[in-house]
């Protein structure tokens, strides 16, 4: 059960980084300079936590994925 709410945990988190790092990315800053950090890249990133998170999830309630569980199969 903990490893469940870690990973919701986890995924809450990603989606907040993705909420931040594209509210930074559409402002400019203040001081009118070039953003050090590049909030694409870092959007990009927090998905990727967040589909796994997201897949992890799925795994611990109980469905099984992968390619040996896919519709098409894998080849026999």
């Amino acid at each position: 059960m903990a490893a469940l709410i870690v990973t919701i945990l986890v995924f809450v988190a990603a989606g907040s980084g993705v909420f931040f790092a594209s509210q930074k990315m559409g402002g400019v800053r203040k001081d009118g300079r070039p953003n050090q950090v590049p909030w694409g890249l870092v959007m990009v990133g927090c998905v990727l936590v967040g589909f796994l998170a997201m897949v992890h999830g799925i795994n611990l309630v109980g469905l099984e994925t992968g390619p040996e569980h896919s519709l098409l199969g894998r080849g026999r």
